[in-house]
């Protein structure tokens, strides 16, 4: 099956990413910028869609990368809890600071497993509430009951700049894993201190105080060089967000536009939802809140979540059926449904894990948009197009501008975004 897009249709979408980055730029969470980037994506859908819906939403934003400092401090505060019972005599103390110590400890790991492994927000009471806002274009069935609904979705906000990332390209991991590693490993040893403590064992005030010292020094380059992981305020909001996310942003609004000129190609019985979320570099808030605001209705209309981000390279694209970091497994129909369509529009597109590369910084690459639907039990699948070679070279950084997305990306996720809706009105 080939759908053409013709040069205006390619050129709309290129041009769109190009004018949101001019006139609007870096796009952080719950910034001003975020909304005027949303108000432009809500009027390009206007032209095409049947309607157009802004969902406000509110959240932390900052919780989500702001565990960092609050972790890489606390460790480090553990050991020297530890420590602090070379100056105690009596037992009590020597409890007290055993005690405080490990509960330092166990509170950090709690807090990365909850706020980066899960998504939940865990501590972002902690943090100031802000507005943010989900864009959705609809196109309605022609059925008064529609059998289906089909959601193509994106993120319109820009992350904040990861100085190690900028700096160290990805270098920076093994201070990610060695900072994590260390944790686990005071972890452990605070609770067999406070342990054998507890049942009196002896001389406890020296049995881990050389490996302490060690951990301090070995872990000192992780905590300090992590603190400084992203800027503070508003210093970190310089990154464009080109490939990610306007590059699906601009396949969203090009995708309403081919629509509306080709309505036979929507199924009868199907509804069709163009959405851009806010806050998705805040841990997917937009989408979790916008989950949770339908979930009835999606499941009533059985939905199909077809996400995509970061559009790169017309020849690396991935369908993510697992990602790592949140343990998140993906609709394996959905994700054949994208290969297949992919196979027809003569794209190639590999399942997501095969490298190593992948594996290793799919432990620490965060969740998509996608994940917040699977998680809820809606039926999602990801599609994605990244170089991996390059990658670090603008990645969440400055340097993510329009020129990064490759011609015939776009175009190609078009198409297959086109020939996925074709095949759901075959199989209908």
């Amino acid at each position: 099956m080939n759908i053409e897009i013709s040069k205006e249709d390619s050129d709309y979408m290129y041009n769109l990413v190009q004018r949101i980055v001019d006139e609007v730029g870096p796009r952080m969470p719950c910034s001003p910028q975020e909304a005027e980037g949303a108000n432009i994506i809500k009027k390009e859908l206007e032209k095409s869609c049947d309607k157009v819906v802004l969902e406000p939403f509110k959240c932390h934003p900052k919780a989500f990368l702001g565990w960092i400092k609050m972790i890489v401090t606390m460790v480090p505060v553990s050991m020297i809890f530890y420590l602090l019972q070379q100056l105690a005599s009596e037992m009590i103390w020597l409890v007290v600071f055993s005690s405080i110590s490990l509960i330092l400890v166990l509170l950090s790991l709690v807090i990365m497993w909850e706020e980066f492994f899960n998504y939940k927000e865990f501590i972002d009471g902690f943090f100031r509430k802000k507005s943010s806002q989900n864009i959705v274009g609809k196109f309605e069935a022609k059925q008064k009951e529609p059998k289906k609904l089909l959601i193509f979705s994106s993120h319109i906000d820009s992350a904040l700049q990861f100085n190690l990332l900028k700096v160290l390209k990805w270098g920076f991991l093994p201070l990610a894993f060695g900072a994590i590693i260390i944790l686990l490993i005071w972890l452990i040893l605070s609770a067999i201190n406070l342990t054998l403590m507890v049942i009196g064992f002896i001389d406890l005030k020296s049995m881990f105080f050389t490996i302490v010292i060690l951990l301090l020094i070995v872990g000192s380059p992780c905590y300090v060089s992590l603190f400084f992981f992203v800027p503070l305020g508003e210093k970190g909001n310089v990154v464009p967000g080109s490939v990610d996310n306007l590059s699906s942003c601009s396949v969203i609004v090009g995708l309403g536009r081919y629509l509306n000129q080709h309505r036979d190609l929507i199924p009868e019985s199907t509804e069709i939802r163009l959405i851009s979320f806010g806050c998705e570099e805040s841990g997917l808030r937009g989408a979790y809140r916008y989950a949770a605001a339908h979930l009835d209705e999606l499941k009533k209309k059985n939905a199909i979540v077809f996400n995509m981000d970061g559009l790169e390279t017309p020849d690396k694209f991935s369908v993510i059926e697992y990602e790592p970091t949140t343990r998140t497994k993906h609709s394996e129909e959905v994700v054949d449904k994208i290969l297949r369509a992919a196979e027809m529009s003569d794209v190639t597109v590999k399942r997501f894990g095969a490298g190593k590369l992948e594996k290793t910084v799919g432990r620490l690459s965060g969740g998509s948009d996608a994940a917040a639907f699977s998680k809820a039990g809606i039926k999602a699948g990801f599609l994605n197009s990244a170089d991996w070679k390059t990658r670090s070279s603008y990645y969440h950084q400055s340097t993510d501008t329009p020129d990064r997305i490759r011609k015939g990306t776009l175009e190609n996720a078009l198409r297959i975004c086109l020939t996925f809706i074709s095949n759901e009105k075959s199989n209908r």
